[in-house]
């Protein structure tokens, strides 16, 4: 149901020493206040607040990958799905870009617009758990989204290797993980969204109801409709975990057995990936886990007949949060050390089976680990086929 928007969050903005834009539809220009000869036209009642201030503009024109800067004209925290909607609204009226932005992991701008509104939509953050579905607003994070869920034994199918995305963010993309060769992308999960078109209007869509807009919106780069609220199905999680690096010799070594066991289904998670060493080379090595609750599964089974390097596998439990959160340890000490904050060139690619171990094995033939930083790391990923 639509909120009713109201004037509180100006209070609540200017109490907080936030400034609260105006926009002069002449100039297509935000204001502080208004201009002269009575020019200025009103912004619509918000929830929430529309920010102006140096600190949030430039944050707003920076991403994860530090590479490409655009500065908007303002920021809204929408304090309400209608704030969305009505803010939309305003700038299609006035012919001004409008970019959604999530957890600002975007690498090369995307999330970013010049001289435009960014609306920060990591205010728009609850989460509904409902039977076997999950009813989240899209700037909530997966990893809030996990703390809601799991307690009532729910896990969504796939997930992304880092947690602190945003729904919203990773639905706009498609969202590929490491048991996406048994369940698709993330957005192959999504049963239905909420969304706000490019004049502003409310929608809700799904595969049967304006399936069109649904599926346009599920991986669409933001530019068919902003994604304000998405319901997703859950499964039964597991309760831990059985981790395994297995290391090979070479690009074709590693991807023979990613492709065998993607297509036998032994393991709940695939993962092939080639990481710097420190004397100055790469280790390819398969990332793969088995998902259990009291039994854990038998390794001769899993790995006796693949042709990793012997003895030199590593095995460990660990429980299922712990497994799915594996790399916040990594993530806390790059932030100490700074290289968190450092550009972040980041290029995805979909291969052919029969393409990807010459182009892999080329690229990784000119490349040297100086050329991604010291925690620079290539993954491989096999959905269906590789």
């Amino acid at each position: 149901m639509a909120h009713e928007p109201t004037r509180r969050g100006f209070v609540r903005g200017l109490a907080a020493g936030a400034v609260i834009a105006g926009f002069d539809p002449v100039t297509r220009q935000w204001a502080a206040s208004a201009p002269p000869h009575g020019l200025f036209a009103h912004l619509p009642p918000l929830d929430g607040v529309l920010l102006f201030d140096d600190a949030d503009l430039a944050a707003a024109g920076d991403d994860f990958g530090h590479i490409l800067h655009h500065r908007p004209r303002a920021v809204l925290q929408p304090g309400s799905i209608e704030d969305v909607a009505a803010m939309v609204r305003f700038c299609h009226a006035h012919r001004l870009a409008v970019a959604a932005r999530g957890a600002g992991h975007a690498t090369y701008g995307q999330a970013q617009v010049a001289n435009g509104l960014v609306i920060e939509m990591g205010t728009l953050n609850t989460i509904r758990v409902a039977g076997d579905r999950v009813v989240a607003e899209a700037g909530a994070r997966w990893s809030a989204l996990l703390a809601a869920a799991l307690p009532h034994g729910l896990t969504p199918p796939v997930l992304t290797d880092y947690l602190e995305l945003s729904i919203g963010g990773t639905l706009s993309v498609g969202g590929f993980g490491g048991a996406s060769h048994h369940y698709g992308a993330q957005v192959d999960n999504v049963l239905e969204l909420e969304v706000v078109t490019g004049t502003g209007r409310r929608v809700a869509c799904s595969p049967l109801r304006q399936p069109g807009l649904f599926h346009a919106v599920l991986a669409g780069l933001g530019q068919c409709a902003i994604l304000v609220r998405a319901t997703l199905r859950l499964l039964p999680a597991p309760a831990a975990v059985r981790h395994y690096i297995l290391f090979y010799p070479s690009v074709s070594a590693l991807t023979a057995d990613q492709r065998r066991v993607v297509s036998d289904g032994r393991f709940s998670f695939v993962e092939g990936e080639a990481q710097a060493t420190p004397a100055s080379g790469w280790q390819y090595f398969l990332e793969a886990a088995a998902f259990y609750d009291t039994t854990p599964p038998d390794d001769t089974v899993l790995i006796g007949d693949l042709s990793h390097e012997r003895g030199t596998e590593q095995i460990a439990d660990l429980g299922y949060f712990d497994f799915l959160n594996r790399l916040a340890p990594a993530v806390a000490f790059l932030e100490s050390t700074g290289e968190w904050y450092d550009p972040h060139p980041w290029w995805n690619v979909f291969l052919p089976d029969s393409g990807t171990d010459t182009f892999v094995t080329s690229v990784m033939a000119g490349l040297v680990p100086a050329d991604i930083g010291a925690s620079g790391v290539m993954a491989t990923r096999c959905a269906g086929r590789c």
